[in-house]
């Protein structure tokens, strides 16, 4: 009876391991590369991290004053659309909301000062057509920043 516990506790083991979705290297198996803008640098290398569908990931990003930033998300193509939203952390007011946008996914924004921002990224996995999704799925989602200081022009 033994030998057949360890049996069954190394198949599920192996089959939580074969099924498991490991985020590390996500930039190179899809086609979540990074589109660098022309004369931005990179402000946060890209951050993977795994989301249920309807789950929330909360991020709080310091943006420095006189720059423009390009944050970008993106996952498998059948957990779209991601919905993103940008708030004020002390009052809680929503500052931009994709939804509105058509659920864009690269978003331009600009600061005159440095400013605290809360960024709410939900998978929303709407049926897209793209392959049939479990409810307990979940998903690697991809966040990348980059940014550029306001020319001397914009000043």
């Amino acid at each position: 009876m033994q030998k057949y516990k360890i049996i069954l506790f190394l198949f599920s083991l192996f089959s939580a391991i074969c099924y498991s979705q490991d985020c590390n290297y996500y930039s190179s198996l899809v086609d979540c590369r990074i589109i660098m803008h022309r004369d931005y640098k990179i402000y946060l290398h890209p951050k993977y991290t795994t989301i249920g569908i309807n789950d929330t990931l909360t991020y709080n990003i310091v943006f420095n004053g006189k720059s423009d930033y390009v944050i970008t998300l993106c996952t498998n193509q059948k957990f779209y659309p991601i919905n993103i939203k940008l708030l004020q952390p002390v009052t809680g007011k929503e500052l931009f909301d994709n939804a509105k946008d058509g659920y864009i996914e690269s978003l331009g924004i600009g600061f005159d000062n440095t400013q605290n921002i809360i960024l709410k990224v939900v998978l929303l996995a709407k049926k897209n057509g793209k392959g049939k999704i479990l409810k307990n799925e979940k998903a690697c989602v991809s966040l990348s920043l980059q940014c550029k200081a306001y020319s001397k022009d914009n000043e």
